[in-house]
């Protein structure tokens, strides 16, 4: 197949790029100055003739910076909110599909059970409501457009949550970590072969959720990825590290408590679960070698 990748050398697009790669795809993966995807122009562009006879665009493009989405509602909006649905109307006019990442942030953490994709959306947060507004936008805008919801994204190619871990512990700090907050880890190098999965399977539209296996906490993840790190590079330095609550490490935006996402679908369609945590982390480690600075 034929396919774009929008923010592909990004966290995810960068390993969604290279799985496409490694199956036999054609991958288009303009830099943000060949498509920005924010841009009327770049978009009319792409929609006259810059990439005709796609299949699939694949939308990893994102505002990801949860706290200063607060501040920045308009950054946030333009990117995550209005970008999916231009680009599944470009999609609808070139006869290609678009697949647009979505996050468990659009629900607002108060259920006890994991999410469905039928369960009602509630955002607490400029971030969640600017990719709860991206998908409606998706789906309104292309007929055949995918809304895929994942959560707590890492991986070796970006910013994330296991490396600001590592870095924190390599520098010696005493590391306080949120315990009451649960959601489901997901590596990018998962992700990115279920992204392809579904591309090749071509299922029918609409929303699916696509996360990691195990519900824990921010602490739990932080513990796992330390001893996994010590583990793979042989370190023998204590891991301080401590169990706060959410009340005690205050943020500009309120996090949901609990967002785990139920992958019973997605699991359906004949796609295989991702890896365990304590598995993907000894390739996360491995990848990113030793983080001294």
């Amino acid at each position: 197949m034929r396919i774009l990748v929008t923010g592909g050398s990004g966290l995810l697009g960068s390993d969604l790029v290279a799985e496409l790669r490694s199956r036999g795809h054609e991958v288009l993966a303009p830099g943000h100055r060949q498509l920005d995807v924010t841009s009327g122009y770049h978009l009319e562009q792409l929609r006259k003739d810059q990439f005709q006879r796609l299949d699939w665009i694949i939308n990893c493009a994102a505002y990801t910076a949860v706290d200063k989405a607060e501040s920045e509602r308009m950054a946030a909006m333009k990117l995550n909110a209005v970008a999916p649905g231009a680009l599944g109307a470009v999609a609808q006019v070139i006869g290609a599909r678009l697949i647009t990442i979505s996050t468990d942030f659009v629900f607002d953490g108060e259920a006890q059970t994991p999410y469905t994709e039928s369960s009602p959306t509630h955002p607490i947060g400029v971030y969640g409501q600017s990719k709860q507004m991206g998908e409606v936008n998706a789906l309104r805008e292309n007929l055949g457009a995918i809304v895929v919801r994942t959560s707590w994204l890492y991986g070796a190619n970006g910013h994330c949550f296991p490396k600001t871990m590592i870095r924190a512990f390599e520098a010696g700090k005493s590391l306080r970590v949120v315990s009451d907050q649960v959601g489901k880890p997901t590596c990018t190098v998962d992700l990115a072969r279920v992204l392809v999965d579904i591309a090749e399977l071509k299922p029918n539209p609409g929303i699916y959720h696509a996360a990691g296996p195990e519900p824990m906490s921010w602490h739990d993840f932080a513990r796992f990825t330390l001893e996994t790190y010590t583990t793979t590079h042989a370190l023998n330095q204590e891991i301080d590290l401590t169990p706060v609550a959410t009340s005690e490490y205050p943020t500009p935006a309120k996090r949901p408590a609990y967002s785990v996402l139920s992958t019973t679908k997605i699991e359906g369609l004949g796609i295989a679960p991702m890896r365990p945590v304590s598995e993907s982390l000894i390739e996360f480690c491995a990848r990113i070698g030793r983080i001294t600075s």
